[in-house]
């Protein structure tokens, strides 16, 4: 062209600036999808955890509760220690109501006694 611009000037200020702007957009999307996955990550390992020391304090009622029903002597309020963390139970109103402490955990329950009562037809 004798009067302007050849096309290799124009393109060469028509871009001024752009690969800045696409880094630092390529800079934020990483950015957030390594926030997303690492809070993933966080949430699932929270979870699994919650959940297994949920199933490990639902053990330690049942055992409780199977050591309460053997027992004779039945106290109000008591204690059962375990290696994996203490339950605390007490009577109300045909109620047993339990606290477990798991590591850094704590459960509440709640069982209704039932008193069974054995007839025999013989």
């Amino acid at each position: 062209m004798v009067n302007g611009q050849s096309r290799d000037q124009q393109m060469k200020t028509g871009f001024k600036g752009n690969i800045l702007f696409s880094t630092l957009l390529l800079f934020l999307l990483c950015s957030f999808l390594l926030a997303t996955v690492v809070d993933t990550y966080r949430l699932t390992v929270d979870f699994n955890q919650r959940t297994k020391f949920f199933y490990i304090a639902q053990t330690m009622k049942e055992l409780c509760l199977s050591e309460f029903v053997q027992e004779e002597n039945i106290a109000q309020n008591g204690k059962c220690i375990y290696n994996t963390g203490v339950v605390k139970y007490a009577i109300e109103n045909q109620k047993m109501k339990f606290e477990i402490s798991v590591d850094v955990f704590d459960f509440y329950f709640t069982e209704t006694i039932q008193n069974d009562t054995v007839s025999s037809t013989e």
